[in-house]
Formats: structure tokens, C-alpha cells, sequence
């Protein structure tokens, strides 16, 4: 995965938003509760860790860093070669959550996150790869879509 630098034609790191860190710290001190009830306070902040360090965890997985430098595209720990791109097209809300539901390609590469409402959709003409399009969460899909 390239990392962004000064050099990076575009950059886009996507994390958790704070509704969803507001619902994990809910979850962890219910946690706490559900364990200090019953046995005593060590035990209860023992799993209470273990269960925060799987979300710490959780979330490095699910963050998805958008670069786009020396003429590649990469997403996550995908990447691509600008030259095999048709087009990109920017999607707003209701366009993009179509393309990510009943209107999905199940050969599509689908690196959307469900808390971003826009992104972007790159077409690709390289007749060896059977995936047709690549589907991208992005909160700067004009700006993407620009790029590509």
C-alpha cells in the first residue's frame, strides 16, 4: 500500500466516525458492567480490555486509505495503473447507495464503507481482468473523480 506524501496527486484516509466510537465506548463500558456484576472488578477489566484492544483492532482494519501517485490508484491494499481506467464518475447519495445495493456487479471491487454516503465509480478497460468497475467510499469524490 503507498503511503501519501507531498508527491500524492490525491489523498483520502477513511476511520470511523464518532457516532460509531461513541457506540463502541457505550459497548465497552456495557461490557464492564455485564462482567463486574456478577464476578468482581479485575476480571471485569481484564475482558473489558481484551474487548477494546478487538475494537482498536477493528478499526485498523476497516480504515481505507485512498492514494493516488505515479500514475496508480490504490485502495486499501488494492492498486491499479491509471492507464487501465475508462472513467471515474462521482456518485452522490442516492446514486452511490444504489450501485452499492440492488444495483451491484458481484464482479465488482467494492471498497465502500457503509458510514460515507458518496464515493466513486472507476470503470476499467483492461480486458484481462474480469472485474468490470471498482467501487470506492470516498468524502471527496469530486476531487477523486478529478484526479482520475
Amino acid at each position: 500500500m503507498a503511503k501519501s506524501n507531498p508527491k500524492s496527486e490525491f489523498a483520502e484516509r477513511i476511520t470511523w466516525p464518532l457516532s460509531l466510537w461513541a457506540f463502541a465506548g457505550a459497548m465497552v463500558l456495557s461490557i464492564f458492567l455485564t462482567f463486574w456484576a456478577p464476578f468482581n472488578f479485575t476480571f471485569a477489566a481484564i475482558v473489558t480490555v481484551i474487548f477494546a484492544l478487538g475494537l482498536i483492532y477493528a478499526h485498523q482494519k476497516t480504515r481505507l486509505d485512498i492514494v493516488v501517485i505515479n500514475g496508480w490508484l490504490y485502495v486499501g491494499n488494492a492498486k491499479i495503473e491509471v492507464k487501465y481506467i475508462k472513467s471515474a464518475k462521482e456518485l452522490n447519495q442516492s446514486q452511490f447507495l444504489k450501485l452499492r445495493g440492488p444495483d451491484a456487479d458481484p464482479a465488482a471491487f467494492n471498497a465502500s464503507r457503509y458510514w460515507v454516503k458518496t464515493g466513486v465509480k472507476v470503470e476499467l478497460k483492461d480486458k484481462a481482468d474480469p472485474t468490470p468497475y471498482w467501487l470506492i467510499s470516498s468524502r471527496k469524490p469530486k476531487a477523486l473523480a478529478k484526479c482520475l
